[in-house]
């Protein structure tokens, strides 16, 4: 599912929901929501560094079926 941007994605994830942006393979597992920030604190899941993204980065979220 593609979503406008970080902040519409980040009212849907739950701690540990995985996600990537739309123009890159890396995959990312969501921590928390930073609103004063307008960041989601994530982990990337390739090096295992927590990463801030910022609310306009355009993103996919990963589902399983």
């Amino acid at each position: 599912k593609i979503v406008n941007s970080v902040a519409q994605l980040a009212r849907f994830l739950k701690e540990g929901d995985i996600f990537r942006k739309v123009r890159g393979a890396t995959q990312y597992k969501f921590e928390k929501f930073v609103p004063d920030e307008d960041v989601v604190i994530c982990e990337n899941l390739d090096t295992h560094v927590s990463e801030e993204i910022y609310f306009n980065s355009p993103v996919f979220q990963l589902m399983a079926i």
